[in-house]
Formats: structure tokens, C-alpha cells, sequence
């Protein structure tokens, strides 16, 4: 009896081919396969990629259980090792222990009451962003909010002037991801110990970029005064319950979470955000009216940020269309039941945020850009783990608030002193997905004065 209701509850999912399974289908089209995958076949679907079998979750409830009720039976995915080789073992990496240890260190800078102190670095080090820009001008905007995110990261947390630290960390980091990407999605990726061109020049940026880190811990040692109370001087400071100290190699890890995570997906936000303004009208004039009335032409500031409610809600509206991480998961430690389904010790449970924001059951007329969606505490109408641009659970996005924050102030400044249009001829803006999903080929404007 108890084999046949677990045949019953076999999730299904498409068969592939004998050898990759569902991979060649991923390739070609990540968040389409995704997508398809929850119409297909709805709250749970069975994939396999090369040998390994795995479970994709759609279904909020079965999500919950994963993140939440029984995430200790779960680690990181380990499929995604590949991403460790830069991202390295910090806070969202690491398992066990050693988690919860960084974890704890690092949590009370990321309290909204703590949160609330960086507002006014963040106006300043957004407004001398924004003081190069120039009326009439043509600018890549999808660079020019990572140069802002990267520098608020850079000031905030770290006490370091961004701009010369950004090329050293952003520029190998560029070619890392793309290669990183394409490894993580081959059957047979080619290990680094062989020589190929590709590899070296993996590696040499994998060396350009400890470089990079390494000089500013080095530089931070010979100068601890400096940045007195920060992130980074807490890290360096910190003892276990031995008198230990956090290794280099630990702070080097820690930094490259909070530089890369922190910068690249509130940068991607901000870049899709302005690609729906752009071309909802609309909402940019419901976005002026808000300003004016709440800023009067003034910057943000932390007791403004409640107020800017549309603001947030076009922001949260971006995110459930374009959320920065669109595809991720866990491996079992243990044999463990998720509702109906029996996932082993080792098996991979996968989830994507991208495609569970596009269920017409939580989002009515899902591919719409509708920011009125999130009024009335929608988010408390539809199940908790319905909508989760940062995950969720205790593994959650540590910077969620931050990152709120920092992108509130950055769409504010920009948009209240400058309009922007899309530069004459733009090409459709499509997706690519690397490590998170971002703006392919990025995003021309034209600026002028608002």
C-alpha cells in the first residue's frame, strides 16, 4: 500500500536524452526550461541532469519545508561548487558551524536599525556618482549602476573609496562569471589542472582577483585605524571561543560575498527596474509624483524610505520579473520527506524564483509590470514562500534590507535629476543568464534634466 501512494505522488518531468538527460534543454534556454517545467507539470517536477536525477520545486508549501521547517536536513547546493572556486566558503556558502559563527558576526550590521546609520553614506557616495553624469549625454546605465552599487558596498561596509578598487575586482570578476556559468552547465566540464586557453585564462582571473582582496586586507593591517567599527574591522577583530581569529583566506572569502553578491545583483535590479520605467510612462509619472511630494526635491534620507512606498512596490514588481538570483537549490545531508516526495541523502532539490513569480495562481496577468500589485500587504495574501527574490528561511539574503535601501536612494537620486530615455535605435533588452540574470548586452540611455 505505501509503494503504491509513493508511485502515486512520483513527481514526472520530461525525459531528455540517455546521456545529458534535461541539461541540453537548460543550455539553450535557462529560464525558459524553468518556466515550461511549472506548466508542464506544476508543483513538483523530476529532471535530470547527466546522471543525477533531481526534484524542482514550484510549489510554496514543499519550498517552505525546504527552506524553513526542515532546512537542516539541507546544505548548500553542491552542484554549484564550481561557484565556490571565487565566491569562496563565507557567509552565504558555508555550512554547519561555521555559518552560524560568521553568520552572528555579521547580522547586526544588516538590522534595519543598524541599516538606517549607512543611509546618509549611501546619498553622499550615490551623489558623487551621479555628479559625473552630463545633460545630453549617452551612457551605458547598466554600468553606471554597478559602478554606484560597488562604491556604496565599497563605503559603507568596507570604509574604502570605491573607484579604485572597482576595475581590480569587477573586471576579472566579468570574465569569471561567464566561464563559471558555462562550467556549471556541462556535463563534462574540462578540469582546470589541463591547460587549455580557457583554463588559463580562468585561472589567471580567479589570481587577479585574490589580488585584489588580499591588498585590501593587507592595507587595512597596516592602517587598522582606518574605517574604525565597520564590517570589515569587526571581521578582522573577531575571536572564537579559542582566541582564534578569522584566517585571510576566511576574510578573503567574506569580502568577495559582500563585494560580488552585494554589488551584482542590486545593480542588475536597478537595471531591469529602469528597463520597465522606461517604457511604462505610466509608472514614471506615478514615480514623479511620489518624489515630489515626499522629497520636494530633496535626497532620501532614512526617515523618508518608509514613505517612498511606490518606489519600493516598482522595485519589488522588478524583482518578481527579473529576480537577480532565478535559479538555485540544495542538497539532502539525510533521507528526508518533503510532503509526499522522498528526497535521499545527496539528491539535489532545485527552485527557481524567476519562474514560481510568473504562477497566475499568486500573480494574476503575471508577464504585466503592475507595481499596484504589492499594495494592501499583498505579500502577507499569498503563501510565504511564493514570492522570494531573497530567498528565504535562515539561509536568506543576510542584506535584504541594505539592499532595499540602497536601491530606494540610488532610483530616487537618479530619477529626480535626470530623466532618462532609451537611446534611439535600442535593441530589444533580453535576458542572460549567468550567475544571476542581467541585462544582455546592457542598457543605453540618454540623460538629460529632469
Amino acid at each position: 500500500m505505501k509503494a503504491a501512494a509513493e508511485k502515486m505522488y512520483a513527481p514526472q518531468g520530461p525525459k531528455g536524452s540517455w546521456l545529458s538527460g534535461n541539461l541540453m534543454e537548460y543550455r539553450q534556454d535557462p529560464t525558459g526550461f524553468l518556466t515550461e517545467l511549472q506548466k508542464d507539470y506544476g508543483g513538483v517536477a523530476q529532471i535530470r541532469f547527466g546522471p543525477q536525477k533531481m526534484y524542482v520545486i514550484y510549489d510554496p508549501s514543499l519550498l517552505k519545508e525546504v527552506l524553513l521547517t526542515k532546512h537542516e536536513y539541507f546544505i548548500k547546493l553542491k552542484a554549484f561548487k564550481e561557484a565556490r572556486l571565487f565566491v569562496g566558503d563565507g557567509v552565504a556558502t558555508s555550512t554547519g558551524a561555521k555559518h552560524k559563527r560568521v553568520r552572528k558576526l555579521i547580522q547586526p550590521h544588516f538590522t534595519r536599525g543598524h541599516i538606517q546609520t549607512y543611509a546618509e553614506q549611501m546619498v553622499q557616495t550615490v551623489r558623487k556618482e551621479l555628479d559625473s553624469w552630463m545633460p545630453g549625454e549617452r551612457r551605458i546605465l547598466t554600468e553606471d549602476v554597478s559602478n554606484i552599487t560597488f562604491a556604496v558596498i565599497a563605503q559603507t561596509l568596507f570604509s574604502l573609496e570605491g573607484g579604485g578598487y572597482t576595475d581590480s575586482i569587477r573586471v576579472p570578476y566579468e570574465l569569471i562569471n561567464r566561464m563559471c556559468s558555462e562550467r556549471m552547465r556541462s556535463l563534462f566540464p574540462v578540469p582546470l589542472f589541463i591547460s587549455t586557453a580557457n583554463n588559463r585564462a580562468y585561472k589567471k582571473a580567479l589570481h587577479e582577483l585574490d589580488q585584489a582582496v588580499f591588498t585590501i586586507l593587507q592595507q587595512r593591517r597596516e592602517n587598522p585605524e582606518q574605517g574604525a567599527g565597520d564590517l570589515l574591522s569587526v571581521l578582522m577583530s573577531a575571536k572564537d571561543e579559542n582566541g582564534a581569529g578569522m584566517t585571510d583566506q576566511e576574510l578573503r572569502d567574506e569580502l568577495m560575498i559582500m563585494f560580488i553578491a552585494g554589488h551584482e545583483t542590486s545593480a542588475n535590479v536597478l537595471s531591469w527596474t529602469f528597463s520597465y520605467i522606461l517604457q511604462h510612462k505610466e509608472v514614471e509619472d506615478k514615480l514623479y509624483e511620489e518624489w515630489d511630494r515626499v522629497l520636494g526635491g530633496n535626497d532620501p534620507t532614512d526617515a523618508t524610505y518608509m514613505q517612498l512606498t511606490y518606489t519600493q512596490n516598482v522595485l519589488r514588481e522588478a524583482m518578481r520579473l527579473r529576480s537577480p538570483s532565478f535559479f538555485t537549490g540544495r542538497s539532502a545531508t539525510a533521507d528526508v520527506e518533503i510532503g509526499h516526495i522522498t528526497v535521499k541523502k545527496g539528491q539535489s532539490i532545485l527552485f527557481s524564483p524567476y519562474a514560481m513569480h510568473q504562477n497566475p495562481e499568486y500573480f494574476p496577468d503575471p508577464l504585466s509590470f503592475i507595481p499596484e500589485r504589492f499594495e494592501n500587504d499583498f505579500l502577507k495574501k499569498i503563501p510565504q514562500f511564493a514570492y522570494i527574490p531573497f530567498g528565504g528561511g535562515p539561509r536568506g539574503c543576510i542584506g535584504n534590507h541594505f539592499a532595499m535601501m540602497e536601491m530606494v536612494i540610488a532610483l530616487c537620486m537618479i530619477g529626480q535629476r535626470y530623466r532618462l530615455r532609451l537611446a534611439p535605435a535600442h535593441p530589444p533588452i533580453e535576458m542572460e543568464a549567468l550567475m544571476t540574470l542581467r541585462p544582455k548586452h546592457g542598457i543605453q540611455v540618454i540623460v538629460n534634466n529632469r
